[in-house]
């Protein structure tokens, strides 16, 4: 929590500085800090989904081979957990909703309703679209080996296309923090070599008005570059 506050906190003094001249003009730039802390708190989320999502493939594949092998459904999640200790922490976010599954499963509830819980908690189509397929499976009396394998087998083609897209568009993100960039190094530029050129956009009702409308439209674009690279899971 210090650090949502402190980071933003630094970045508004040296926006202060650099954009107005005046330290005591960061007042101004305090509604920034509600705007950082829930865009970081949104990236944090779609890390923890992609990761969730990953981890979940490799879950179902374990889940899948455990069936295979003439498990029932409930020990083939139990086998699953323990197939998934070898490559995963205990405390990875995949392996506590496991245990929270099992521990479901302990008191009596059914694995329907256990995945379907878990498919609406954790807000993911590939795992809200396995709890329903295999709920329709279990209540028509379908081939769960069957349609956990395909089910698995189209997560995993889901995963890794994302991967894929996550690599390339990588480069781009990278591209666009360095853009985000450019303007300050800019003024960082022309104030220290060339400060007659910017001197007028100081001290005045002019220069401040000027900078406020600067930094709400690159605030924008930012906003609007972070839209065109991402990738919804």
């Amino acid at each position: 929590m210090a650090e949502a506050v402190i980071i933003p906190g630094v970045m508004i003094v040296f926006l202060a500085i650099l954009c107005y001249n005046n330290i005591l003009f960061s007042i101004l730039l305090v509604p920034y800090i509600p705007f950082y802390v829930k865009e970081r708190r949104k990236k944090l989320r779609e890390k923890r989904s992609w990761m969730l999502n990953m981890q979940f493939r490799d879950l179902i594949n374990c889940i899948s081979s455990a069936l295979e092998s003439g498990y029932s459904i409930e020990n083939a999640i139990r086998e699953g957990y323990l197939d998934m200790k070898l490559s995963y922490d205990e405390e990875e976010l995949i392996m506590r909703e496991t245990r929270m599954i099992m521990g479901k499963l302990d008191n009596n509830r059914t694995v329907e309703e256990v995945f379907l819980d878990f498919g609406e908690r954790s807000g993911l189509e590939d795992i809200r679209s396995f709890a329903d397929i295999f709920a329709t499976a279990k209540r028509t009396g379908g081939n769960l080996i069957q349609i956990i394998k395909s089910t698995a087998d189209v997560i995993h083609t889901r995963v890794e296309l994302k991967r894929e897209l996550r690599t390339v568009i990588a480069s781009k993100k990278y591209e666009a923090d360095i853009m985000k960039l450019i303007p300050f190094g800019l003024l960082i530029y022309l104030r220290l070599f060339s400060p007659d050129m910017v001197a007028a956009l100081y001290g005045n009702l002019f220069g401040i008005v000027f900078m406020t409308i600067i930094l709400l439209v690159y605030l924008l674009l930012c906003k609007i570059s972070d839209h065109v690279v991402k990738i919804e899971l």
